[in-house]
């Protein structure tokens, strides 16, 4: 360990400055997601626990429309904001009673009551809860850090490179950090269950990670098809896939009985379902794919029903989210995990950039994927990069943490979105161009 420590003390400082930059960004600002989530929290801890968030309709905001598993993270935000209130405040007593720190120390009553106040008077929310809830978004993007460190460490590659770049590029902590979205902590499950497909002893609890990953973002569901081919090209037990899938359920079940005493299967059916379904009935929301070059939000809006070549817009969305799944199966072969992290990329940024009504947010855990593959094969990190770069101002575009940058968002609105329009065809390009490159290697590996 010493050995290790003096010989990468340089890059463990950098590390520790990516940490504490996402801890200090975490405390500015708050999207106006997080104040809607903060309130559902709140319910669940004024009411005594989960049960009846999704029966209650008198909302002073958007009402639950998040899956059980996510939702009850909410509600553990607020426990864990008291737990912390009450430590903060005994320990800021303690140290002044006991006279153990000068009058300078008076700047931490002032954290206490800030992170302990409702931030504004007309919301119910404290701004603390919202600090903790984007806690649990920077752990898990930390995590994912320490899978690539694994990946890289199993293969001998170059692990600073990788750690370094998924740490300190704009749209990692600007996701976790700024924003505080869980497209991270769904990520971790999802990667890890699909790396434990190559895997003969862990395997069987694969199933129930994807799960996890499913109930924290439901468009993981999108690589079910990928999920299941893999399974089978890595020659897993059928039976495995069985039991596995069994116990995925049942979790998914225990879930939701944390919310109702109903029969589980009927609520989920008439009362779950209708309200996580967060569709907008639109064609384009703010996500730079396929449908924003003709139809940009909020200039130009478009119903998903709108037809063209006699089906409507949603149609041909499912109809190319099938085509690129398909394209992504062909490109998973046995024992070579590089190939998965490749049908994950084609299959989820595919889904994002034709389906209907998509948000800027969900194609992270394909831009991702996309990098894991690069470690594997060097000459796709220039697409990576750019990938990653077009998320970063998509989501600068919907949402400035600092009121001094709103100015700059001004060049997004110009020409009828112009820019956004061609970072929307870069998308596009590059999309095409590494699914391409990977079909061809694919083929030369035949």
């Amino acid at each position: 360990m010493k050995r290790f420590l003096k010989k990468n003390w340089k890059i463990l400082l950098v590390l520790l400055v990516a940490v504490l930059f996402r801890l200090k960004l975490s405390l500015m600002g708050a999207h106006g997601d997080l104040r809607v989530q903060s309130e559902w929290g709140n319910w669940m801890y004024q009411n005594g626990g989960p049960k009846g968030l999704y029966d209650w309709n008198v909302w002073g905001c958007i009402w639950p429309n998040h899956p059980p598993l996510i939702s009850w993270l909410y509600f553990l935000a607020y426990k864990a904001h008291s737990g912390l209130m009450f430590l903060f405040s005994n320990l800021g007593n303690f140290i002044a009673l006991h006279r153990l720190a000068p009058t300078k120390f008076m700047w931490f009553y002032d954290f206490i009551r800030w992170f302990g106040e409702a931030r504004y008077e007309t919301t119910p929310f404290f701004m603390g809860t919202i600090v903790v809830i984007k806690q649990f978004m920077i752990l898990a993007d930390l995590l994912i850090a320490g899978v690539i460190y694994y990946i890289c460490k199993k293969n001998n590659f170059n692990w600073k490179k990788f750690v370094l770049l998924y740490l300190l590029l704009p749209f990692t902590w600007y996701l976790s950090a700024a924003w505080g979205q869980s497209d991270q902590l769904s990520f971790l499950f999802l990667i890890i269950a699909f790396i434990l497909l190559t895997s003969k002893k862990y395997v069987a609890i694969s199933p129930l990670l994807y799960a996890i990953a499913i109930n924290l973002k439901p468009n993981c569901v999108l690589l079910l098809p990928v999920f299941l081919f893999a399974w089978y090209k890595q020659r897993q037990s059928i039976w495995k896939l069985f039991l596995g899938g069994i116990v995925a359920i049942a979790f998914s079940f225990w879930t939701v009985s944390w919310f109702t005493d109903q029969n589980l299967i009927s609520y989920c059916l008439d009362t779950l379902i209708k309200r996580i379904s967060t569709g907008q009935g639109l064609l384009t929301l703010n996500a730079y794919n396929f449908w924003f070059i003709f139809f940009p939000f909020p200039d130009k809006v478009m119903p998903e029903t709108v037809n063209f070549l006699f089906l409507s817009a949603k149609t041909w969305g499912y109809i190319l989210i099938a085509v690129t799944t398909l394209l992504a199966l062909k490109v998973v072969k046995y024992k070579k995990l590089e190939t998965i992290f490749g049908a994950i990329f084609i299959a989820g940024f595919g889904s994002w950039l034709f389906m209907a009504g998509m948000h800027e947010r969900y194609s992270f855990f394909a831009i991702v994927a996309l990098l894991f593959y690069a470690m594997y094969k060097k000459k796709y990190l220039k697409y990576f990069l750019i990938l990653s770069t077009i998320y970063f101002l998509s989501m600068f575009h919907v949402y400035s943490f600092m009121k001094e940058l709103e100015p700059l968002k001004i060049i997004f609105l110009l020409g009828e979105e112009l820019l956004p329009r061609i970072l929307s065809v870069i998308n596009l390009i590059v999309y095409c161009l590494v699914t391409h490159k990977m079909l061809k290697t694919n083929d030369k590996q035949t």
